[in-house]
């Protein structure tokens, strides 16, 4: 497994399933690793007594620097991977890998300077107490629908084009 994600830079190939396969593997492993961030939270928080910025400070005194070098390293190895399945199958597909990839990050990038990610307001809280009036909002930013359409675009070609379907025949 770790030689599909990671091996063969520049020669390996990856049909549409294996290809779908991988793909949905390293989405299940991202999640994964957010649920647990997520979890050591929730379960340093019932440890401390409930009580979510004394959890976050325990958890930032104890492993502040450590946990977010291994979280950035991890979704760098998760990146890498995703770039290398990526580039196998466009070059199952017959095209040269690194010339299709940096054209979906160059349109990609244009895309997201045209149509900027949206920031909508979730939910808003007004507590007003006898010292005074508190509001706060949760703010949520959405990526732009023009990218995720183009994301979508992408991978449904990645999946749906068949092997050597751009090969040229000799």
């Amino acid at each position: 497994m770790f030689k599909v994600y990671f091996g063969e830079w520049g020669e390996g190939r990856l049909q549409r399933l294996a290809y779908l396969g991988y793909h949905v593997l390293l989405m299940f492993i991202i999640v994964a690793i957010i649920f647990g961030a997520i979890f050591t939270v929730g379960a340093t928080e019932k440890l401390v007594g409930g009580d979510i910025m004394a959890a976050e400070a325990m958890l930032g005194e104890r492993f502040g620097f450590i946990a977010i070098f291994g979280i950035v390293i991890l979704m760098m190895a998760m990146f890498l991977g995703q770039i290398n399945i990526m580039a196998k199958r466009i070059r199952d597909m017959g095209l040269p890998a690194v010339w299709t990839i940096l054209g979906i990050v160059v349109i990609s990038m244009m895309l997201n300077m045209f149509f900027p990610a949206q920031i909508v307001e979730v939910s808003t809280a007004v507590v007003k107490t006898a010292e005074g009036t508190a509001a706060a909002a949760q703010t949520h930013t959405m990526a732009s629908p023009i990218v995720q359409i183009f994301d979508t675009v992408v991978f449904l070609c990645l999946l749906f084009i068949p092997s050597d379907a751009f090969r040229k025949n000799s």
